[in-house]
């Protein structure tokens, strides 16, 4: 029995050092530049994306009843505690109603109208996706190997279904009592189902966010991970990540910043940068605790995992051509050389600096050596010499 409780000590142990690893390896892939990079995505995408799913709830006949719930979530975020908002707070949450209303005023139209331009809405938002796929990548230290043809579709497909869940939990969410009394009444339960409905909302969204956290997990790299989790150790991360930071940077917005006073107008775009840069550190961190995890495994079976994760790859065909085109432009590179009086037999994995590099000549450096040896002799003699006569 001891062994067994220390066993199981030791196995926690090791799932713990987990999060302690992730952490360091976020700053060694220079996590904060990758967050940055995909925060300038995720600004390009968040304007297509909001017109998409307005698109999609205008289709759907939910359009202001969506709107208004966007913007109750948002002051929710920015006013946990509901206190009334100030500042750059009050800033972000004006700009925001005013951009809604505009995308909700564009976004009607004919069928046909708002289809086609909810595709290329949703088309431009998926370049966040893909750009979050290249930043797994380098996580995982592999190459990307799907050609454009295969994973950009992919890649479309993915944000669609993220977008889809985004509607049908708003569609769920901004449904009224009236709604989930009739419900009741379909399925016998009466005014307890408002009840369950109302107590359901949270975690029911809080499922929806999860889902979408292992849908990028899982398919926008290119491995193949061991099974698809909706719930690791990774998207939970991920969500308490994102919940302490929105409590945190809330608290600092109303407490701390001056975005508005320094900078006027553009104060509450300066806030949504920080926030979506915030909100993509917490993304990272999760990924990395689901690798670090991933890699715990595979430790345990032995697999030399200790520096990069062992999974295979979903597709190596990009990667093949890239080198057949790397080894391209090394022969053309060779041709060149050759051309121009280059020495055929001189290896091009030489250290260009050492063909510049002036060689040092030893036979000249002895010599002039020997023939200061022997001036210094020589007139060291002759200089006794004359102290000599001197003294005779």
């Amino acid at each position: 029995m001891p062994n067994i409780h220390r066993l199981k000590k030791q196995r926690i142990w090791e799932a713990v050092t987990c999060f302690p690893r992730a952490a360091r390896e976020f700053f060694r892939n220079d996590g904060l530049d990758t967050a940055a990079s995909l925060t300038f995505f995720m600004v390009l995408a968040l304007f297509p994306g909001l017109l998409a799913l307005i698109s999609l709830l205008t289709f759907a006949g939910a359009s202001e009843s969506g709107t208004r719930w966007i913007l109750e979530v948002l002051q929710l975020a920015l006013a946990p505690n509901g206190e009334a908002l100030t500042g750059e707070s009050k800033e972000l949450m004006d700009i925001a109603e005013q951009f809604l209303d505009t995308l909700a005023a564009n976004a009607s139209g004919t069928t046909l109208a708002i289809v086609l331009g909810s595709i290329g809405a949703l088309w431009s938002t998926s370049a966040y996706v893909v750009a979050f796929g290249r930043a797994l990548n380098r996580l995982y230290g592999v190459r990307e190997g799907r050609p454009q043809w295969k994973r950009r579709p992919q890649m479309f497909l993915i944000t669609v279904i993220i977008m889809v869940l985004a509607v049908v939990s708003m569609a769920l969410f901004i449904a009224t009592g009236t709604v989930a009394q009739g419900l009741g009444n379909i399925l016998g339960l009466g005014d307890s189902f408002v009840t369950i409905w109302n107590w359901g909302k949270p975690p029911a969204l809080l499922v929806v966010f999860l889902l979408i956290l292992a849908l990028l997990y899982y398919y926008t790299p290119n491995v193949k991970r061991p099974k698809f989790q909706w719930f690791s150790p990774g998207t939970v991360t991920a969500i308490c990540a994102l919940g302490l930071s929105s409590l945190g940077f809330s608290i600092y917005l109303s407490r701390f910043a001056t975005y508005s006073a320094t900078y006027g107008t553009i104060g509450g775009l300066i806030v949504l940068v920080l926030a979506s840069w915030l909100g993509n550190i917490a993304l990272i961190m999760g990924a990395l605790v689901d690798i670090e995890f991933i890699r715990l495994k595979q430790l345990r079976t032995g697999m030399p995992s200790a520096e990069e994760v062992q999974l295979p790859l979903r597709d190596s065909t990009l990667i093949a051509k890239k080198n057949l085109s790397n080894y391209k432009d090394l022969v053309q590179a060779q041709e060149i050389r050759l051309r121009h009086g280059g020495d055929p037999l001189q290896d091009m994995a030489v250290d260009p600096r050492a063909a510049i590099r002036p060689k040092t000549k030893v036979f000249p450096i002895i010599l002039a050596s020997a023939a200061t040896w022997a001036v210094t002799r020589w007139s060291s003699r002759r200089g006794l010499g004359r102290r000599r006569g001197e003294r005779d």
